[in-house]
């Protein structure tokens, strides 16, 4: 299980921009991962709306592994995001136990990714099904790395999960 303070920038980008990124951030040795699918199922308490508390409950299966997340409020506000996230790799049937409690499924949101360790931060590169591509710098300076690399992109406060009921309507 891990227990830390997310803290996090998002830019929505040209989908030709991720690989030319990719292949920067290579060139200056970072570590790369992908690409991964990642398909996260939401899900909403039976006694408390989410979307007012500004908190997520959140399931994650990619490459196997089902990650169960909890993302606590915003403690800010404005482009830079942070929040406390737990995690917890599960085996079983999860969206049972949590249907059983009264959860909620609200939205699945499926992106292929890529990961790139690079100067303690974790950099995402993201094709948000429905949505476009994004790129999410989390680490202890995401603005002074995005300074660095020279990102270029539209500034996004909302959530994938928000982005995508926004979309559909239902936000």
């Amino acid at each position: 299980m891990s227990n830390r303070l997310e803290n996090e920038v998002k830019y929505e980008v040209d989908c030709s921009v991720l690989n030319d990124l990719l292949e920067r951030l290579r060139a200056l040795g970072a570590k790369i991962e992908g690409p991964l699918r990642e398909e996260d199922t939401y899900y909403n308490h039976p006694c408390r709306d989410f979307a007012s508390t500004d908190e997520a409950v959140r399931i994650r299966v990619s490459s196997g592994k089902t990650i169960l997340t909890y993302k606590g409020p915003r403690l800010d506000s404005g482009p830079l995001k942070r929040r406390v996230e737990l995690e917890a790799r599960v085996d079983g049937p999860l969206p049972e136990i949590l249907e059983k409690l009264g959860f909620r499924r609200v939205a699945n949101v499926v992106k292929d990714r890529f990961y790139a360790e690079y100067n303690d931060h974790t950099i995402s590169l993201d094709k948000v099904e429905g949505l476009g591509c994004y790129i999410e710098v989390e680490g202890p300076d995401p603005e002074g790395i995005v300074r660095e690399l020279g990102i270029i992109g539209r500034l996004v406060e909302e959530t994938y999960l928000e982005l995508l009921l926004k979309k559909l309507g239902e936000g």
